[in-house]
């Protein structure tokens, strides 16, 4: 199975190099010329095209995957196999413009499809917007909104409302559509020292049957970038939610009267980069970063233990570890292959089977050539 899918691969490995050479660089400077006379608008355009393996793409514990391969419960799973290739094009389009005297305007639209080669029901796509206000002294305000509609999660067991307790399980698709809103504050602190702000709110909604899960996250994040020298620039991360889930699926109903669960939680994220980019190896490789990322969720469910045994008293604790390497293909273009391994551990004093269900590691492989279209 894995050869068919590593045949798979290798074209579209070979089309990545090419999209490289596809369009000469001085027929991008020249459309980037033309554009700028017609408007009083800059514009700048990039496309991108990256091929991902994953060999867990839906976070299977280690006993999911052995169910899996079994065969003996085919209503837990809707797929033929757990790792996947994923292609992954995008297009990003910004224009800038001095709209008034403090600095200039800028505005940017992304999209990104996640396409799911084997199993196409993971397939998503996603979009951003932003308006970012350049003020005196390199700083900077933004305001920015991405939407990523329902996205597939894994198969999960559901007793609607209206059925007694004694009617058995259902297994159904378990989506949710995700909404981020985002304020984003950056300014130098000192010489060498860039800092930025960031406060979300994210609003997930769930697919009906599981509508209970609806989350509600408020996240503030602060970032520091500092250049060690000039080859070195070291980048520190803390951020903090606090989401409020719904916790209900009735009529009537709240979070605390609910005989359902409430994944409500609290997180703290701690992130660090270092990016080395070394003039004298400049043709070799344009930058080499590595980052390592720790996650703590601590789920804050106010119901007992008999009423809620997956959440409360719950600690998921998040690792991962990223190492990616920049090329400079030509002008314009840029190659980036990169590898992340992630790991999550769950804790509970409930003696059932989170760990079994909650449990995974996963290796991501991926490379990809963003270009400068004009």
């Amino acid at each position: 199975m894995r050869g068919r899918t590593f045949r798979l691969a290798a074209p579209l490995l070979a089309l990545l190099l090419l999209v490289a050479a596809a369009v000469p660089a001085d027929a991008a400077r020249a459309r980037k010329k033309k554009s700028r006379r017609a408007s009083g608008w800059r514009w700048s355009g990039t496309a991108g095209l990256e091929l991902i393996y994953d060999d867990n793409f839906l976070r299977y514990s280690d006993d999911y995957l052995a169910d899996f391969a079994s065969g003996l419960y085919p209503y837990k799973f809707k797929i033929d196999q757990p790792d996947c290739h994923i292609l992954a094009p995008s297009l990003e389009v910004m224009a800038r413009r001095r709209l008034w005297s403090a600095g200039d305007t800028r505005l940017r639209f992304k999209v990104k499809r996640w396409q799911y080669l084997e199993e196409s029901i993971k397939t998503n796509t996603a979009f951003w917007y932003s308006v970012r206000q350049y003020l005196p002294g390199r700083r900077s305000v933004e305001l920015m909104y991405s939407y990523a509609p329902e996205q597939y999660i894994r198969q999960l067991s559901d007793r609607p409302p209206t059925l007694a307790p004694s009617d058995p399980l259902t297994w159904r698709e378990f989506r949710y559509t995700r909404n981020v809103f985002t304020l984003v504050w950056r300014q130098p602190l000192r010489r060498g020292l860039n800092g930025k702000l960031q406060l979300n709110r994210t609003l997930r909604y769930y697919n009906r049957p599981f509508m209970e899960n609806d989350t509600w996250v408020w996240n503030v994040r602060g970032t520091l970038y500092w250049r060690v020298s000039r080859a070195v620039r070291l980048t520190l991360d803390y951020g903090y939610d606090d989401a409020s889930a719904r916790g209900y699926d009735e009529v009537g109903e709240t979070r605390d009267t609910s005989d359902d669960s409430d994944p409500s939680y609290k997180r703290d994220l701690y992130q660090v980069e270092v990016a080395w980019s070394p003039r004298r190896w400049r043709r070799l490789f344009r930058k080499v970063a590595v980052r390592g990322q720790y996650q703590v969720y601590w789920f804050t469910s106010r119901k007992t233990l008999e009423e809620d045994p997956f959440h409360v008293g719950r600690r998921d604790d998040v690792w991962s570890v990223q190492a990616t390497l920049e090329h400079t293909l030509r002008r314009g273009a840029v190659l980036q292959v990169g590898y992340r391994y992630t790991r999550r551990t769950a804790d509970s004093p409930w003696r059932g089977d989170i760990a079994e269900d909650k449990d995974y590691e996963q290796n991501r492989w991926w490379m990809g050539i963003t270009y400068r279209l004009f």
